[in-house]
């Protein structure tokens, strides 16, 4: 079963492979410090208490343009469509609470709480306003920026994400199926240390098109998110995801981009999704998957000119 749970693989060029952990420096991630793959990556600490970890490409005079990532990926995932984007933008990859070099608490992973550290990152930086794109969890984090910091964004863009679950209607209403079917079980049995070459994490970050040594680093990347992190981020997360109450405080010209082969959000979710934002401006990628950013990041980034110009 090739994985399409809400983020995949990436298609770059590496350097060396991920080494033990060194000691941090002030404001940048361990592999920084170690010179190692994603040594770009650098870390702030929000007002909030938290240490964020991100990537910043491009040239400062440019539109901030910020990405916020899916489940247990992180800014490394998306370096590929990054660079692209730093063409024409300040180009800001977040690592959201719970992911890469960013901290890792026990609680609160609603996606208010995420988006909210994407307001403080922008308090903590001097960004005014953002363009704001999000990948499937993402594409839930960024709708909700856009609610509640409206005068903070300037364009939206959700990328093979969902309306998150829909709220209960009444007690005795059925439960609907788990959100990544088959891998939400395989996710409560997880235990640390998690090895990133079983065959969990294979299946995973099973990515066609992706090379094995890149799939191998990122799985490195996600093992090292404790495995009651990633059950607190799927459960926090499912818990406080019904978009539908919030849609309508969206105003931001929004485009919403659909893989026309993605297995985890179909064309049923994309229908919907666009009837409740009916401003937006709908674009299917019809051969590309759940994973569009990484399989494909130049049709991705030439969507998402399109769209800002």
């Amino acid at each position: 079963m090739a994985r399409s749970a809400w983020l995949l693989g990436l298609l770059i060029t590496v350097g060396p492979a991920l080494a033990a952990p060194v000691a941090a420096q002030a404001g940048v991630a361990p592999e920084a410090a170690s010179g190692v793959w994603g040594a770009e990556r650098r870390t702030v600490t929000l007002a909030n208490g938290l240490r964020m970890g991100y990537v910043e490409l491009g040239d400062p005079g440019k539109p901030a343009f910020v990405f916020l990532h899916g489940f247990t990926n992180s800014s490394l995932g998306y370096l590929p469509l990054g660079r692209l984007l730093a063409q024409r933008y300040h180009v800001f990859l977040l690592d959201q609470r719970g992911h890469g070099a960013s901290d890792k608490p026990q609680c609160c992973y609603s996606r208010l709480d995420m988006a909210y550290d994407v307001k403080l990152f922008l308090d903590l930086k001097g960004i005014r306003r953002a363009h704001v794109a999000g990948h499937s969890m993402g594409g839930m984090v960024a709708p909700t920026f856009a609610a509640f910091w409206p005068e903070r964004i300037d364009h939206l863009v959700i990328i093979a994400s969902g309306l998150g679950r829909r709220s209960l209607p009444t007690p005795d209403s059925p439960r609907p199926p788990p959100i990544l079917k088959g891998w939400d079980a395989e996710i409560r049995k997880l235990q640390d240390p998690i090895d990133p070459d079983s065959a969990f994490m294979k299946d995973w970050w099973d990515v066609p098109g992706v090379d094995e040594r890149t799939q191998s680093l990122m799985r490195r990347e996600s093992a090292r998110i404790p495995a009651d992190i990633w059950r607190a981020i799927l459960d926090q997360g499912e818990s406080t995801g019904d978009l539908r109450l919030t849609a309508h405080r969206v105003k931001a010209p929004t485009l919403l981009l659909f893989g026309g082969k993605d297995v985890l959000f179909g064309a049923e979710d994309n229908r919907e999704q666009a009837a409740w934002l009916p401003h937006a401006k709908t674009v299917t990628l019809a051969e590309l998957g759940h994973s569009a950013p990484e399989q494909d990041p130049p049709a991705v980034a030439a969507a998402i000119f399109d769209f800002l110009k």
